[in-house]
């Protein structure tokens, strides 16, 4: 058994990060809060995956909520490489500036949360990315997209 999965379900977000000209939108299950004060979220990614690469060389990223209805999208952002893949345009999902940070937002997300990179703590076979929450972008009440296993997904 995969321990990790006693902990499922987890919720769905989809981090975007720009670094240069390359931008990438990815779907992660591991971001969790680290700290109230200062406000700081952790995002856990292996080296295998792009977005890992890109946010080596970045100084932000954004943490993109999700809500029903984006489930095709966050299936798109899942499967794929940013490597070989405009996900932007795979999933349909509309980027949108973000206001402190050099960094593309999921217009369709109902919360985005801006971050500035911190830190990079390796955490066995991932690295855990830490950012500093600068600002909050509230577009609309939704229930959370949570997955269950693999494609499965459950909203709360």
């Amino acid at each position: 058994m995969e321990l990790y999965k006693l902990l499922y379900p987890m919720r769905i977000v989809l981090i975007t990060v720009r670094k240069g000209k390359y931008e990438n939108v990815m779907a992660a299950a591991w971001c969790f809060p680290l700290s109230f004060d200062p406000p700081l979220f952790g995002v856990s990614i292996s080296p295998k995956r792009h977005t890992f690469s890109l946010l080596q060389g970045a100084k932000s990223f954004a943490i993109n909520l999700t809500a029903p209805g984006m489930d095709d999208a966050v299936l798109v952002c899942g499967r794929n490489s940013g490597k070989d893949t405009d996900k932007f345009a795979k999933s349909g999902l509309t980027k949108e500036e973000a206001k402190k940070i050099d960094c593309p937002l999921i217009k369709e997300s109902p919360l985005s949360i801006e971050c500035e990179l911190v830190d990079t703590i390796k955490a066995g076979d991932h690295s855990v990315f830490v950012g500093k929450a600068v600002n909050v972008i509230k577009r609309k009440e939704a229930k959370g997209l949570y997955q269950s296993q693999g494609g499965e997904w459950i909203t709360v």
